[in-house]
């Protein structure tokens, strides 16, 4: 009877050990140290769900069980964001780095870095489409349908990066999760080709995949 209760300890431990999770963060400095880091669900956002761990030698090491791959945040108290940028990650089983400063990175797992490769092409043209508005203003109405041109083909180039994204990625939670952030962007042809089954079923609500999911603007 004690070796059967042996097993069944051993069968168990190894069933937790498949399934763990840690994230280790790294900050630029100790200036934060004594703060708290918050892992939080990216929907339902429930207390239960909710987990955090204090910042310590500018490093904080958040530990835990996931069963499946979630969406979440990483994200410091309302206070701080404007420094510490808040970070979408996949939760999931393996070992995570976090960087979290002007702009955090994850790494670590297959499903991490094709999120954060994502997202940093995302900001990427953002920020490309910011410079073009910038000197849309400042040009004269000779030079302006150059820009409109350049700015077109940066549409374009996301759209299809997003739409093949998404294709690649579809039976995961990322690329369900993007595809619920930039669906607006598809044509109906390509929605249909893609014929995503999400997961995801509420509302955006969260900021930073509200700013994330926004088309390029149109300024002219």
């Amino acid at each position: 009877m004690r070796n059967v209760v042996y097993i069944l300890l051993l069968v168990l431990a190894g069933c937790q050990s498949k399934d763990q999770y840690s994230i280790l963060g790294h900050l630029p400095d100790k200036t934060f140290d004594g703060e708290f880091i918050y892992l939080v669900p990216f929907e339902n956002a429930v207390k239960e769900k909710v987990d955090s761990a204090m910042i310590k030698d500018g490093k904080f090491r958040i530990e835990g069980v996931a069963q499946h791959a979630e969406i979440y945040i990483v994200r410091a108290k309302p206070l701080l964001r404007l420094t510490l940028q808040e970070l979408l990650v996949v939760k999931e089983p393996g070992e995570l780095t976090v960087s979290i400063g002007a702009n955090s990175l994850v790494s670590g797992t297959a499903l991490n870095d094709s999120l954060q490769h994502w997202k940093e092409k995302k900001l990427m043209a953002n920020y490309l489409y910011e410079q073009m508005k910038q000197k849309y203003k400042i040009t004269d109405s000779t030079q302006q349908p150059a820009i409109r041109q350049a700015a077109d083909s940066i549409n374009s180039r996301m759209i299809d990066f997003n739409y093949q994204f998404v294709r690649n990625n579809k039976d995961n939670v990322v690329g369900k999760f993007v595809y619920k952030l930039m669906s607006s962007i598809f044509s109906t042809e390509q929605k249909m080709s893609l014929n995503v089954q999400l997961l995801i079923h509420q509302q955006v609500t969260e900021p930073l995949a509200k700013c994330l999911s926004k088309a390029i603007p149109c300024y002219w």
